[in-house]
């Protein structure tokens, strides 16, 4: 049977390749970077790509045109016996639609065995493709070795790296988010709300951490002060590249969108975060003159459409886990010091670091310096920039 079979042979180049599954499990900006992926299977022939994702994602992908169907697997914690057992029996009716689809083969894009165990087990999938780290690839019928984690080379890369043993190439590396019509209506109707009809220019901030890294989100951001002081600086040299300031967020970041507001002095800001999607959030961001965020999954969405943005990388590696392809679009700004940085290595972080002096030392003097050696604000629309 299929089901048992561990074998290391490539699949027949000759083969119809009918129907995939690709499991993703994390957050928004890594979920884009399998966008490339789904488009150069699609490109191959392959019918049927679906998807098995964490329980943030979804609509990233709800409008790719690539995408046939999305599975979500929603690990969050759930109390009390009804909605545990609630959870049981949405988990066993999306493992039995899995078991139906009869996947040929199973992409794997995380680090961890229990995928692959569920893709052998359970959806009885005869070609397992996936990344072994730390001897996890056990139930990978076609693995490649992650001896130190993602490292070197942009997550991306690694991704399509996996798409070779289905000999498929990826041609083209840029990260795609699809918006429809009503995406952008509802974009528009908050930025007529807020004035900012007839195309008046706008900034949008981003000064939380996003949600992958929950709590210790607080390790990824710059502080808000010096957001408030560069935003000055930047509106009061260039106060035609934008108008307003739209701070962007999740709901847990309201009460740091407030805190950024009281730093803008006379600048005309207003705080959306936990008030719009992430789709309602990326035709706004698709609109802005440019983006300025700390690391994060929004950094990802606004070059994936295209929009300039500056980004602030603390102890992540931002040539690893930065916009990639990096064009002149995006302008990726890092501390010197401290020697810890980045210490984000093999999926582990220091939840113990205290001062995060990746951040904390790198000074608004310095982004504003990187901002102007770069000459980016005179490489935005040339209707947005005047001297």
């Amino acid at each position: 049977m299929s089901h048992f079979w561990f074998s290391k042979a490539a699949l027949d180049p000759t083969a119809s390749l009918e129907r995939v599954l690709l499991i993703h499990p994390f957050g928004i900006g890594d979920a884009l970077f399998i966008t490339p992926v789904i488009r150069a299977l699609k490109e191959s022939g392959v019918n049927q790509i679906d998807l098995l994702l964490g329980s943030r994602t979804r609509d990233i992908f709800e409008t790719n045109p690539h995408v046939h169907q999305i599975f979500e697997w929603d690990k969050s914690l759930v109390t009390g016996f009804s909605m545990k057992w609630g959870r049981f029996k949405r988990l066993v009716a999306l493992f039995l639609k899995l078991w139906r689809n009869r996947y040929q083969v199973c992409v794997d894009f995380s680090p961890r065995a229990q995928y692959a165990f569920l893709a052998w087990a359970i959806f009885w999938i005869p070609i397992r493709i996936g990344f072994n780290f730390k001897r996890r690839g056990f139930f990978l019928t076609h693995k490649k070795d992650l001896r130190q984690g993602f490292s070197r080379k942009p997550v991306l890369e690694y991704y399509c790296d996996l798409l070779h043993f289905l000999n498929i190439q990826v041609s083209n590396r840029r990260t795609e988010f699809f918006l429809t019509d009503e995406n952008h209506e509802n974009g528009n109707v908050i930025l007529r709300k807020l004035g900012l009809d007839n195309d008046r220019p706008y900034l949008i901030v981003v000064p939380g951490g996003g949600e992958s890294w929950g709590p210790d989100a607080r390790l990824k951001r710059w502080p808000v002060v010096y957001f408030g002081k560069l935003i000055r600086s930047l509106y009061q040299d260039r106060r035609s590249v934008f108008e307003k300031v739209l701070i962007l967020g999740g709901r847990k970041e309201h009460s740091l969108g407030t805190e950024l507001l009281q730093e803008l002095g006379g600048v005309s800001a207003h705080n959306l975060c936990g008030s719009t999607s992430i789709r309602t959030a990326g035709a706004l961001i698709e609109k802005a003159a440019f983006l300025l965020a700390n690391d994060g999954g929004l950094v990802h969405l606004a070059h994936a459409l295209h929009t300039p943005l500056i980004a602030l990388y603390g102890p992540v590696d931002p040539q690893v886990y930065g916009p990639y392809p990096l064009t002149s679009e995006a302008l990726v700004i890092t501390n010197e010091g401290p020697a810890c940085r980045p210490c984000y290595q093999q999926f582990r972080y220091q939840a113990s670091c205290v001062g995060v002096e990746c951040l904390a030392a790198l000074s608004v003097e310095r982004v504003l310096e990187k901002i102007r050696s770069s000459r980016f604000l005179e490489r935005l629309q040339p209707n947005l920039v005047s001297r």
